[in-house]
Formats: structure tokens, C-alpha cells, sequence
């Protein structure tokens, strides 16, 4: 599901899916992130247990991803087009194709994903200026990946007892004045097995560690963007034979302070050699799209609308569940002919009796 904010991987991506691959990892090289409570992998539903996205866990109830992650009406049984369907705003109805998020850090591979294991998304919230990738003027040769790629998933239930802190301005500006490291934590399919609709992986998760760009790069989205908060978009840079591939929308870009792992944001857009393709290949020659690429990330800092709509959604919600929870019951018991009605929260038939 990933989509690429530069043109020239348009046509690259093409090229891997004329011809045949070998099985290969969501994130290329790196370490695995089993077990990791920060990733969880977003789960559509047409995708029978595997992961499409991947999204980070800041919150036990709030997953934030790429806001072209998020769950969208089904066309003719389907998953619609990019340019028919844009991701829906706040609660997501019975009708509404469904998106579930896996426990964080599991193996994420058809069949390994049971009905205990995950969450549903009840309710989601892409940026108000999200837009779907395209081509300017209608020019081929101009196209353009999502802008605004940004969104976040509320679930039905908690996946976690954790919460973690979103990076400040003034953080992000320290790891691009000083090139910081941060980790990388994905689940995803390669772009050539996305096009033939098989699942040619393991589904673990994998971790990889990037240092943070300071020239930004914008391609063909530049002129686009006509909102531009500070460290709106935050790049990173691979190390050789590490990098992330088409199946890897969403995943969560990472920094350690202090003991503590803050969240900078969801990466929508990469810039290097994807799974589909060797690192060596002749394709990645250039510098730009070489090995040297990384990830372009949204950073979560820039869309406290967004946050603040989940935030007051999720609020409301639970206040909605509590009240819920809280209402009494009435049953009826018998004992031969005799009859009692039980009120309670958790009514109980007294002793003797059995409930009607």
C-alpha cells in the first residue's frame, strides 16, 4: 500500500513488478522487533490476516499511521482506487470496510492473527487536508504520492497499558541540526508482491536504524504543499544494505531521550531501493536514489488538529463505555412457580432459583 511521493519511483516500481523476486523481509536487514509494544501492523479488510500498513501505538487505544492507511469503502468488492475513495473522518459505522490493528510486535502473516489478538478500528481521522497522490495538470510525467499523509485509528479496546509523547518542534530540530539517529520499526509487503496480491513474507517485524536528513527533499510535492507548519516533514537516511520497502506505509520513526522512546511520526514516502530490487542494482546508481535514500515522514507535531479530534472522540467514547457499563440489568428467575426479578449491573438469581 505504500506510495511514493516522487515521480521517477512511479516508474521504477513498475519495473519490479514485470519480473519475479525472492522472499524478502518488510524492512531489509536490520533486527527483528518481535515482542516490540511501539509497532503494530494495520490489518484491511480484504487482507486475511496480513499486514498492509504499519502503525505505531502511542496510546493503548490510539494507533497513528499514513492517512492513506485508513480504512475506505469497498468498490465492487474491491479496494478502491486511490482517486475514487478518500479515507472517511470520525466513526466508522457497521457498513464501513473494516481495519484492525494487530497486538503489537506479533507476527503478522496470514493465519497468524487470530480474533483475540486484534483490534477493530471504530473510529479514524486523516489530516482535513489530506489528498490522494496524482499528477499535476494531469501530466504523467508529474506525478505526486499523498500530501498531508498523516492519520490516526481509534480501537475498540486497549492493546496496551502504555502511552508515549509525541516529539516537540525543538526536538526535531536538534536530530536535523544534528543529523540524530532514529529507529525504524516496520511490518509490509515488497511493491512486486503487492501488485500480484501474494504474501511472500514471515510477517515480523523489523527494525532498522537511520540518521536523520538536513536537506530536504521534495521533488514534485513542493509546489503542492500550501501548509507548511515548521518540521512538518522530517527525511532519514539508510545505511547501506538497510531500508525499508513497499508494503511499509505508516511505520513509526522513533528517538530515544533520556531513557525514554518519543514518537516523531508516520513515513509515507520513501526515497531509496525497496525489497523488489537489490541494493546493487544498476536502478539505485544514482545519488539521490541510491542506498543513501530513506523515509519521508509526517511528523505527528504538525497535525495537533488531528490529535485533538482523536483525542476528544476517544474522550467522549470512553464516557459513552463507562456509562454502558455501569447500566443495570433486570432478569427473571424461577423456582417452580415462583417468580423474582433481579436488578443489578451484574444481576445474579438468588440461591434455589435459575434464571428464565
Amino acid at each position: 500500500m505504500r506510495k511514493s511521493a516522487w515521480a521517477l519511483l512511479y516508474a521504477v516500481t513498475l519495473s519490479f513488478w514485470a519480473s519475479p523476486i525472492n522472499s524478502a523481509q518488510a524492512v531489509h536487514g536490520g533486527q527483528s522487533a518481535l515482542g516490540d509494544p511501539r509497532v503494530v501492523a494495520i490489518i484491511h479488510w480484504y487482507e486475511n490476516g496480513q499486514a498492509g500498513c504499519t502503525g505505531a501505538l502511542v496510546a493503548p487505544r490510539i494507533v497513528m499511521t499514513s492517512a492513506h492507511c485508513l480504512a475506505r469503502n469497498p468498490i465492487d468488492g474491491k479496494y478502491p482506487s486511490y482517486k475514487t475513495a478518500l479515507p472517511k473522518t470520525g466513526l466508522l459505522s457497521a457498513t464501513d470496510a473494516p481495519v484492525w490493528v494487530s497486538a503489537p510486535g506479533i507476527i503478522a502473516a496470514p493465519g497468524n492473527i487470530g480474533a483475540k489478538e486484534k483490534a477493530r478500528g471504530i473510529a479514524q481521522f486523516p489530516s482535513p487536508m489530506y489528498r490522494d497522490g496524482g499528477a499535476i495538470d494531469g501530466d504523467p510525467s508529474k506525478l505526486y504520492g499523498p500530501m498531508y499523509d498523516f492519520g490516526i485509528i481509534i480501537l475498540d479496546k486497549p492493546l496496551s497499558i502504555k502511552t508515549y509523547r509525541i516529539a516537540t518542534v525543538e526536538e526535531l530540530r536538534e536530530l536535523v541540526n544534528s543529523n540524530g539517529t532514529v529507529t525504524q520499526i516496520g511490518y509490509g509487503l515488497t511493491s512486486h508482491e503487492e501488485a500480484i496480491g501474494k504474501a511472500q513474507r514471515d510477517g515480523i517485524p523489523r527494525k532498522i536504524q537511520t540518521t536523520v536528513r538536513s536537506d530536504l527533499i521534495l521533488g514534485n510535492n513542493k509546489e503542492l504543499y500550501t501548509v507548511w507548519p515548521e518540521l512538518m516533514l522530517l527525511q532519514t537516511k539508510y545505511k547501506k544494505g538497510e531500508y525499508t520497502c513497499g508494503g511499509d506505509s505508516g511505520i513509526p520513526a522513533w528517538f530515544e531521550k533520556n531513557g525514554e522512546w518519543v514518537y516523531i511520526g508516520a513515513a509515507g514516502a520513501g526515497m531509496g531501493p525497496e525489497c523488489g530490487s537489490a541494493p546493487d542494482d544498476p536502478l539505485w546508481t544514482d545519488q539521490f536514489w541510491s542506498v543513501n535514500g530513506g523515509d519521508q515522514f509526517d511528523t505527528a507535531q504538525a497535525y495537533s488538529d488531528v490529535i485533538a479530534a482523536a483525542n476528544n472522540f476517544l474522550a467522549e467514547r470512553i464516557i459513552v463505555e463507562t456509562k454502558a457499563a455501569q447500566k443495570k440489568v433486570t432478569i427473571t428467575c424461577i423456582k417452580g412457580k415462583s417468580v423474582k426479578k433481579v436488578t443489578a449491573l451484574k444481576p445474579v438469581c438468588p440461591a434455589g432459583y435459575k434464571k428464565k
